[in-house]
């Protein structure tokens, strides 16, 4: 793929008035450049571009990058982690992650939890919903999470900024806005009970702008960045 300055700069553009024309809250999203098939040079190609905010989806390549970009002159870089993630593999990411989108357990929260804490960490993170009850999406049922969501709130070393959903790739524009909005609304009833709660990673480069009308406050864009 031919990273080109340009062509990149008029997509995020392009995104970023579509944040304004759909969003109710444009400044509060922020655009997640999904650089999962980049390599390091790609990859360099992209920050020297002066962009600064990016989501891997495999633990063992999301810590090659943020090595190989550890130098002091890349020290304003985030890096999120948004893909399925195993307990073996949180000690590749745990040290310097910024947020990790993809918590779908509490037993994987609880681990988190516990190699936070042997690193000294607070770390940021969101519950992973599966909004559509697809079998082949990980995730916690808005039912299973509502029945215990104190638990979810309960560690000392990661704190819940929100949640995460993804939706159905078949689905129409009008089922992914109710399974969005139903996600709002989530959002909306636990960010009374806790102050600090207020992300919601939602739309990627097919559905963005349902995803916008529906208060994604992060969308997790690739495709549409660089084509």
């Amino acid at each position: 793929m031919e990273l080109t300055r340009e062509k990149i700069h008029q997509n995020y553009e392009k995104i970023k008035e579509d944040i304004k024309k759909y969003s109710p809250y444009p400044e509060k999203v922020k655009i997640l450049f999904v650089t999962k098939y980049f390599n390091f040079e790609e990859q360099k190609k992209i920050i020297d571009m002066g962009y600064n905010y990016f989501g891997e989806n495999k633990a063992q390549v999301y810590r090659d990058k943020v090595k190989n970009f550890s130098e002091d002159k890349y020290k304003n870089l985030k890096w999120d982690f948004i893909g399925r993630l195993q307990k073996n593999k949180i000690k590749y990411i745990i040290k310097n992650v910024n947020l990790i989108h993809s918590i779908d357990s509490y037993e994987l929260l609880e681990e988190i939890n516990k190699k936070a804490a042997e690193n000294n960490r607070i770390v940021n993170g969101l519950i992973q919903i599966n909004i559509s009850k697809e079998e082949s999406k990980t995730g916690v049922y808005v039912e299973s999470f509502e029945k215990e969501y104190e638990k979810y709130f309960s560690m000392d070393n990661v704190k819940i900024k929100g949640f995460m959903t993804m939706a159905p790739l078949e689905a129409e524009s009008h089922e992914i806005k109710e399974y969005f909005f139903n996600m709002l609304r989530l959002k909306e009833k636990y960010e009374k009970k806790y102050d600090y709660l207020d992300e919601l990673s939602m739309g990627m480069s097919n559905d963005y702008i349902e995803a916008l009308e529906s208060g994604s406050t992060i969308i997790r864009i690739g495709s549409k960045l660089f084509k």
